[in-house]
This record gives structure tokens, sequence and C-alpha cells, in this order.
């Protein structure tokens, strides 16, 4: 019988070991000064890792659906581990990019099989009613150890600038054992058998036009967490205008993903209290407005807007995950997750090439102020929609 709390425990090790990645807080210098890439250089190379997450989203999710979940996990890990040995022996934009590319294939084949095996586990043992909780707290975990590794990236960088690349590295492997040793949850409705593409197209109808509601939830947090992430992304290039040194990336950073961190983890206690639409809108509107704010005026008051911000993800993403799985069964769970990610790739993918253009040719601010602007303007729709 599968153990709940085995697994439980094992998947906030493998997140804290995946978010453990010194590297993500002087990430933007590392690319300029080590490899010579400019921002919207950078960001097209997270463009065309989101492009490879896209390509493999589905078929990784539907291999997950049918093949073991661990297995997954420990495949995932072992090409995150090359991508970023690969990023560390960069000389160029193409040899980045190739390391991006194979990280974008293990950031695809997790992206919903602990969801789905953290769900499939609760199931089983029917515990289902604690998934929020643990979803949000394996999530908050994950961001507070990016918080910490960020803490010490801008130190390891000033020591020697390839310290955070090889830490990464190092902490990645380690998720290969810590994966082996889960438990393997039972499914509870009989795969499909049909053509494994067949399969996915169904899938993906079904998400994102038979299934309305599910379909507005996927495309308001498809803009949102596009929206986001390429707001964290943009925070780099705002402490380069504000001169601040290398070093502290790190400790601002650091204290963005604790924000995030902490929204993950205690974000459940919001949904005693508000529906979880309105607080995916009530999300909407303070990123938008934090980003308008530190895009108006070049300040330190953005410092903490900018931190804010990122609570966004901490506290929605746990919410929009659980209200999808509380509407798909477990043979296709997994499946259904990746669409969610995948569409949030398609969001960034475009809005990272052109905001990364936007910044390096008319400033941070302009590049905020028309991420706020893209952010509330494309979801108008959907918002209404959603709380009808």
């Amino acid at each position: 019988m599968t153990r709940p709390h085995k697994n439980v425990a094992l998947l906030n090790y493998y997140n804290f070991l995946m978010g453990f990645l010194p590297v993500i807080a002087v990430i933007v210098p590392f690319y300029s000064n080590q490899i010579g890439l400019t921002f919207q250089e950078f960001l097209i190379g997270e463009a065309i890792f989101a492009a490879i997450v896209v390509g493999m989203e589905i078929p990784s999710g539907w291999i997950s659906d049918i093949w073991k979940r661990k297995q997954a996990l420990i495949i995932a890990a072992i090409i995150e581990t090359i991508g970023m040995v690969m990023i560390g022996f960069a000389d160029s934009f193409w040899t980045a990019v190739f390391g991006q590319a194979l990280m974008g294939v293990g950031v695809s084949l997790t992206s919903g099989t602990t969801t789905a095996l953290l769900y499939d586990t609760l199931l089983e043992e029917g515990r289902v009613e604690e998934f929020r909780k643990r979803e949000g707290k394996r999530a908050g975990i994950g961001l507070y150890s990016v918080g910490i590794a960020s803490l010490i990236g801008g130190f390891l960088y000033e020591i020697d600038p390839y310290l955070p690349v090889w830490i990464s590295a190092a902490t990645y492997a380690m998720c290969v054992p810590i994966a082996m040793m889960m438990d393997e949850p039972g499914r509870h409705k009989e795969t499909v058998k049909k053509n494994p593409f067949y399969d996915m197209v169904q899938v993906m109808k079904y998400a994102l036009r038979t299934n309305r509601k599910i379909a507005a939830l996927i495309f308001f947090t498809a803009i949102l967490y596009g929206s986001t992430q390429t707001g964290m992304w943009m925070q780099q290039p705002y402490y380069i205008a504000l001169e601040i040194p290398e070093m502290w990336f790190g400790v601002f950073a650091s204290l963005g993903f604790l924000v995030g961190g902490a929204g993950s983890h205690l974000g459940h206690f919001l949904e005693k209290y508000m529906r979880p639409v309105k607080i995916l809108a009530c999300l909407w509107l303070c990123a938008a407005m934090c980003w308008m704010a530190s895009g108006g005026v070049l300040g330190y008051h953005a410092l903490v807007l900018l931190m804010i911000s990122n609570a966004a993800w901490g506290i929605g993403f746990p919410v929009m995950q659980d209200a999808l799985n509380r509407r798909v069964d477990s043979a296709r769970r997994a499946t259904i997750l990746s669409v969610a990610s995948l569409m949030i790739r398609f969001v960034f993918i475009p809005l990272g090439i052109i905001l990364g253009w936007v910044v390096d040719t008319y400033g941070v601010q302009n590049g905020l102020l028309a991420l706020a602007g893209f952010v509330v303007v494309a979801n108008i729709w959907n918002v209404r929609k959603l709380l009808l």
C-alpha cells in the first residue's frame, strides 16, 4: 500500500532540490558578463526554452499518465543536470540555448507529474481533501528553496561567477535518488488505449473548448502567469538600472521568492473567505498595480513592489491547480495540468521576446509599464467570464 507520508515528504525534498538554484539570482549578469549576451538575447533563449517545453508539455504529461510517474521524475532530474552543465560550459548564444533546451525537456516532465503524483497518492488513501494544503506547502517549499539559494547566489558570484551554476547542477543531480525512493500510486480509471496523439488532442479540446469553466480558468492564468514570469526576469535589469551591486541581487531575489513561497504555503487560508476566482482576480490587479508603480518612477520603492508581485504566482498557482484537479480524473490529470502549463508558455514566448526588446531599447521602466498594460487589457474578458 502506498504510504502517503513517504511520498509527500519525498516530493517536498524533490521540490526543495529542484528549486535550490543559486544561479537564478545572477542569471542576467552571468549571461551578459560570462557569455556576452544582451537582455533581449537572454529572453530569446528563455523563449526557446519555453518553446521546447510547449512542444514536450502534452506528450510528457501523457507519458506520465501511462508510464510510472516516479520514472518520469528520475529522467527529468538527469536531463536537468545535463542542461545546467551545458550552460556552465556555454561560450555562445547557441550553446547556452542548447543547455536551456535540455532543461526545458526536464521541466516539461515534472510540470504536471509532481502534482498528479501527490493527488493520486492522497486519493488512494482517501485523503484528497488534504491536497490543497499539501500542494500549497510543496509549491511553497520550492519557492523557499529558490529564495534561500538566491540569498547566497550573489555572494557566490562574487567569489567565482561559475560557482552558482555548478551548485545548481549538483542539486539537480541529487533529485535522482530522491525520486527513486518514491512509491508509485495506483490509477483509479483505466488509461485511454487509443492512439496517443489522438488522446492528447482530445484532452486539449476538452480543456480549452468543451469545458468552458476549465478553459476560462486556463486562459486567465496563462496570461497572468506568463506575465508574472516575464516580470520576474525584469527585476534584475531594474536592479542594474538602480546601480545596485551584483552581490545584493541574491538578497533581493531571495526576499521576493520567500514572499512567493509564503503566499503559496499559506494561501489556502484565503479560500476560507473568498472563492478561488476572486482570489485570482485580486492577484491580477495587485500584480498590475505593482508593475505600474515600479515602472512609473525608478526608485527603491520598487524593490518591495516587485517582490509583492511574486506573491501572485505563489498564492494563485495552487488555487488554479486545485480547481483543475477537482474536475478531472487521474487517468488524464497530468495531461490536463500540462495543458495549463503549456498555455503559460504560449503567452511567455512572444511576450518575453517583445519586452526584452522594449527593455534594451527603451529601458526597464517602459518595459514594466508595457507589461502592466498587457496583463490588464488581455485579461479583462477572462475576468468577466470567471466572475459571472
